[in-house]
C-alpha cells in the first residue's frame, strides 16, 4: 500500500509543482517506486504540471499524469458544481502498488474545488499519511503560513512547510527563521535546482514524514 503525501501550496504560483518532482526524483533515487497524481489540472495544455514533473523527475506518462483537465485557467469551482471526485478516487486506487504517491492540489490551501469543498479536505477525503504546505520566501509570506499552521491545526492535519527560495527578496527578511519560530515546522528549502532539509537530524524521508504524521 502506498504512503500518500499531499502538496498544497499557501496560494498558487508558489512552488508546489517545482517541490513535487524534486521530492518524486529525491525518492525515486533511493529506491523507492514513485507516481505523481495531480487531482484536477487547469489552464490545459498552456499549464502541465505533470508534464513539468516527468522533465525534472524522470517519471513515465503512466508514473505522473493529471486526472481532471480543464482548458479555462480558473479556479475548479468556477467549472465545477460538483468536482468528479470519483475519478480522482479510482485513479488513486489503481497507485496502489508504489511505495509513494505524490498528490499535488491546485492553487491554494483553501482555494475552492467546487462549491462545497476546498483544497484541504482532501487530506482527509484522499486520506494522506503526510501533507507538505509549499510557501514562497517572499515578503508577506510568514502571515500566510501562520494562517496555515493554525488552520491546519485546528482541522487536526499534520504537516511540515517546504520553502521556495526561489522567490528570496532579502536575506533580512529572515521568513524562514521567524516561520520556523513560530511553528517549527519549517522541514524543507529549496529552489529550481534541488532541495535540502532544514532539520539535519532526519536523515531519510521517511523520519521527516513520521514526525508530523
Amino acid at each position: 500500500m502506498s504512503k500518500r503525501i499531499i502538496i498544497f501550496g499557501t496560494n498558487t504560483g508558489v512552488g508546489k509543482t517545482v517541490f513535487s518532482a524534486l521530492l518524486c526524483k529525491e525518492l525515486k533515487g533511493t529506491g523507492f517506486k514513485v507516481a505523481y497524481v495531480k487531482p484536477v489540472q487547469t489552464g490545459y495544455p498552456t499549464d502541465n504540471d505533470a508534464l513539468t514533473v516527468r522533465e525534472i523527475s524522470g517519471l513515465s506518462e503512466k508514473e505522473a499524469f493529471s486526472v481532471v483537465k480543464e482548458r479555462e485557467p480558473v479556479a475548479p469551482a468556477a467549472l465545477f458544481d460538483r468536482i468528479p471526485l470519483d475519478r480522482v478516487l479510482e485513479k488513486i486506487e489503481e497507485m496502489e502498488s508504489y511505495d509513494y504517491l505524490i498528490i499535488e492540489t491546485v492553487g491554494g490551501v483553501c482555494s475552492p474545488l467546487d462549491k462545497s469543498l476546498l483544497n484541504y479536505h482532501l487530506s482527509k477525503i484522499l486520506k494522506s499519511d503526510f501533507n507538505i504546505v509549499v510557501v514562497p520566501n517572499r515578503l508577506g509570506c510568514i502571515n500566510d503560513a501562520l494562517l496555515v499552521n493554525y488552520l491546519f491545526s485546528k482541522e487536526g492535519i499534520g504537516f511540515a512547510f517546504a520553502l521556495d527560495n526561489y522567490f528570496m527578496e532579502d536575506k533580512n527578511q529572515k521568513n524562514e527563521e521567524l516561520i520556523d519560530h513560530f511553528t517549527k515546522r519549517v522541514t524543507f528549502v529549496f529552489n529550481r535546482h534541488g532541495f535540502w532539509y532544514t532539520k539535519k537530524e532526519f536523515e531519510e524521508l521517511r523520519d521527516i514524514f513520521n514526525i508530523y504524521g
